[in-house]
């Protein structure tokens, strides 16, 4: 891919996976545009992130942000 192309990659919705995903092509030096229908970010209640989510995460930087609001719920 030529990084001087104007061209954007679209991410549709930005939510838990959207805007990772953003995030990561931005840290690789690619441009991106989210769209996405609601006006403002929500919190619409827990979500399951499973190891490879976490893992994920990590390789982001932000896993250890989000850690300290997570709950582990027992088997």
């Amino acid at each position: 891919m030529d990084m001087d192309s104007a061209e954007e990659i679209v991410i549709v919705g930005g939510g838990i996976c959207g805007l990772p995903l953003a995030l990561a092509l931005h840290r690789k030096g690619l441009r991106s545009i989210i769209l996405e229908k609601s006006e403002t970010l929500r919190d619409t209640g827990p979500i399951g992130i499973r190891a490879n989510g976490w893992r994920a995460l990590d390789q982001l930087g932000v896993a250890s942000e989000l850690r300290h609001k997570a709950f582990t719920i027992p088997r």
